[in-house]
């Protein structure tokens, strides 16, 4: 150590010592050990491999179980003593479960190891064995330095498996044979390895610590220098001791900036000494090719006026060696006032900037891979949502069919599987766009009582299927008109109440309301009570994490991603609320919803909308579509509507049509040959005619598509998979000359003659696009 340390030091030295004491290095033992589970699981499988291919699957499955059973129960073990640990219980009373489970890990390992070398006595099988267990040993050596009881038995373990398999060669050769000298020499060999990885391991730790260490003290000290040598030369003097000793280098020069005095560490620095520093400017002896001149000037000039300078600077060792320096420069004053010299702190910086560079770096690198991740949810969006669309819109046209009651059982269940399918595909682009915070809520009046008593008619059949009770009541008196996003307001009440049913089995659940006046509107509250399995109060947090669920037993009984949760509680925060887990006496659970509502004037409730109409005008339709699944699914759909229907099969034979035949509404496929959707609609814009109502058709489900439409000039736009009753009202919409596509007709974006727009296909290519324009015909 360089100097005691200083009172300005205790704080973060006091901080030093908490964060590697025993306790927080068992911890940090333990988070490593759990962390990295799966990274050691790719060693396990290698061994399996091996034992499989050299013994049999038999002996491979045996050791791979033995492995992964060692590492559960250490893993477990290790889990409950950070939960005690935390609880407050000393880490003395958790130790030795902890040193007993790493001994039985090493156990499981060593036994493994035993298998191959007993199972496959050839060389080659050996040398394996003898490499995995000194690969082994070297993991268990890292944890010297956090958990040395447990490293220490991990390796007296791997040692006496090792002193095993040379005791049995020994009595089963009788002796020392000649493959038993070079399995010998084998063994020390690995075994010398193994000592070395594990102590240059421990001692590149301790000269870490050690080097923190020294650098809170010595930028403690420093403190202490640059606040007392700005008092007086003569404290200066008296403080020369700890500038002498501090860790960074000190340089005292004169009026002219030549040096008078260097410490210690100047001299460990730079290569120069003392007497090699004195008389010269720093520039003279520091500066080289690379050194920055303005940095220079802009030295002398705070010198030429005697202000403070802090700057960073490229100097040379007496070696020639390029290092990065932090300067602080700062005047000594007379008591008049007058420059008598200048004392600078200089500190290496290099290894910082180093740091700061691979920072950059890493963080290019994780924007690069957030590119990438919108490219892989578009394209599987549109993949996969492309033939689900055929998939569930002939489930649904085949269980309208007279079928028999097997079949109807075949087909409901074709049409179920496929729901869940796009519902995990819907978590996840909506888990997406919540965490990239590009999710937009609508503000549009509507009947708070409507949208409960919806939700509750949706999920009776549910109940009553399981044997359920399902209660909806409130508790005060419900405003008759409110203000929000609805739709996002009932995905939120449906997945609390779809959830609260699928984990009950015997009772129901009860749904409580009650509303409260708050300034410029109404807080909801809404409290979903079941009596199903309920919640561990250890993981009554959990819970909200994504793909999480209560436990492994839960995923496996009840199904589901884990994502429902967290998508409504993210939704319930940006509506002004949050969804809470409340501990209920009894079985079951209790979650609590609240939101943020706002008013509606009695002028803006008159204008609810009240159209339900379930059928389509009469029109003249275009279906602009490349894949004859998706044409001949639309035509099923509109066989019963009062329509003309015109199919074309690439973007510009749908050109042609609407120049030759005028159709009243255009449903435009937006990945097709010759011409895409965007370029279609586009050069029906500029046509002289009477412009059709065109509603987009796609795959591609992100706002970036939905503005590229609107750009063009197209009037609605649907996603795939297709519902008969979306497009009706698709339908009716274009009739009436409805325009939801865009909020606003004043920029010109829904406009039914825009015809400039985006050049491209906004969505990422799929497999078969370039700029959007389709080279296939199918899967569209």
């Amino acid at each position: 150590m360089s100097a005691e340390p200083s009172l300005v030091a205790a704080e973060p030295l006091a901080a030093f010592e908490k964060r590697y004491g025993d306790v927080a290095l068992f911890l940090a033992y333990a988070r490593n050990r759990r962390t990295q589970f799966a990274l050691r699981q790719g060693a396990t499988a290698i061994g399996g491999l091996i034992l499989w291919a050299l013994v049999s699957p038999v002996a491979a499955l045996v050791a791979v179980c033995l492995a992964l059973l060692g590492e559960g129960v250490e893993i477990g073990v290790l889990t409950l003593a950070q939960r005690r640990i935390a609880a407050g219980q000393p880490l003395a009373q958790v130790r030795g479960w902890a040193a007993a489970a790493a001994l039985f890990q090493a156990a499981t390992i060593a036994v493994c190891v035993q298998i191959l070398l007993v199972a496959a006595p050839m060389t080659a099988a050996e040398m394996l064995a003898l490499c995995f267990l000194m690969a082994a040993s070297v993991n268990a050596g890292f944890a010297l330095s956090h958990f040395p009881v447990a490293a220490k038995a991990k390796l007296w373990v791997f040692g006496l498996c090792a002193a095993g398999h040379l005791a049995h060669g020994l009595w089963y050769n009788a002796g020392l044979a000649s493959d038993q000298i070079f399995v010998v020499l084998q063994m020390a060999m690995l075994a010398y390895m193994a000592y070395t990885f594990i102590a240059y391991a421990l001692k590149a730790w301790h000269r870490r610590i050690a080097k923190e260490r020294d650098l809170l003290i010595g930028a403690a000290q420093l403190a202490d220098v640059n606040r007392d040598l700005a008092a007086s030369q003569r404290e200066m003097r008296e403080l020369s001791i700890v500038a002498r000793k501090a860790n960074d280098s000190v340089i005292i020069s004169d009026r002219d900036g030549r040096i008078t005095w260097v410490n210690e560490a100047f001299t460990r620095h730079t290569g120069y000494s003392f007497d090699e520093a004195r008389g010269k400017t720093p520039p003279q002896l520091l500066d080289g090719p690379d050194s920055d001149q303005a940095v220079a000037e802009a030295v002398n000039a705070a010198r030429a006026s005697g202000q403070p300078l802090r700057t960073e600077v490229l100097n040379y060792t007496k070696g020639g060696r390029k290092i990065w320096v932090d300067i602080n420069l700062v005047p000594i004053r007379t008591p008049d006032g007058a420059v008598d010299g200048f004392i600078s702190i200089e500190r290496d910086v290099t290894d910082a900037r180093a740091q700061a560079a691979e920072l950059e770096e890493a963080k290019a690198r994780a924007e690069a891979g957030a590119r990438a991740k919108s490219v892989f949810l578009a394209t599987m969006s549109h993949e996969i949502r492309t033939p689900l669309n055929g998939i569930i819109g002939m489930a649904e046209l085949l269980s309208d069919a007279p079928l028999d009651e097997e079949e109807q059982v075949y087909a409901k269940t074709i049409l179920d599987s496929s729901e869940a399918l796009l519902k995990i595909i819907n978590d996840i682009l909506e888990l997406s766009r919540l965490d990239a915070d590009k999710l937009t809520l609508e503000d549009k009046p509507f009947s708070l009582a409507a949208c409960l008593r919806g939700v509750g008619a949706l999920m009776r059949p549910t109940a009553r299927e399981k044997g359920l009770f399902l209660d909806v009541t409130h508790e005060t008196s419900l405003p008759e008109c409110v203000c929000a996003d609805e739709g996002r307001l009932r995905q939120i009440l449906v997945n609390l109440l779809g959830n609260a049913l699928k984990f009950t089995e015997t009772g129901g659940v009860s749904v409580t309301v009650a509303a409260k006046s708050v300034s410029g509107g109404w807080t909801i509250a809404v409290r979903v009570r079941d009596t199903g399995i309920g919640v561990p109060p250890d993981r009554a947090e959990a819970i909200f994490e994504e793909f999480e669920q209560a436990d492994a037993e839960t995923t496996r009984r009840f199904g589901g991603t884990g994502l429902g949760l967290p998508i409504s509680r993210a939704l319930a925060r940006r509506m002004g609320g949050d969804i809470t887990f409340e501990p209920v006496n009894g079985p079951g659970s209790c979650f609590v919803l609240t939101v943020t509502l706002g008013r509606m004037t009695a002028a803006a409730q008159k204008a609810l909308p009240l159209r339900t109409r379930q059928e389509s005008p009469p029109l003249h339709v275009l279906l602009a579509e490349d894949n004859a699944t998706n044409r001949l699914l639309i035509a099923r759909f509109l066989q019963d509507q009062p329509v003309t229907l015109t199919m074309a099969e690439n973007g510009r034979r749908a050109v042609e049509i609407v120049e030759e035949t005028a159709p009243d509404v255009v449903l435009m496929d937006m990945a097709m040959p010759e011409l895409d959707g965007l370029q279609a609609t586009r050069a029906i814009r500029e046509m002289p005619i009477a412009q059709p109502q065109i509603v987009a058709i796609t795959a591609n489900a992100f706002a970036s598509d939905r503005a590229a439409c609107a750009a063009v000039g197209m009037d609605d736009f649907l996603t795939k998979p297709l519902r008969k009753a979306d497009l009706i009202a698709a339908l009716i919409r274009a009739h009436d000359g409805e325009k939801p596509l865009s909020k606003s007709r004043g920029n010109g974006l829904s406009h039914s003659r825009a015809s400039k727009g985006p050049d491209t296909w906004t969505s990422p290519p799929a497999s078969g696009t370039t700029n959007g324009k389709s080279i296939r015909s199918s899967g569209r």
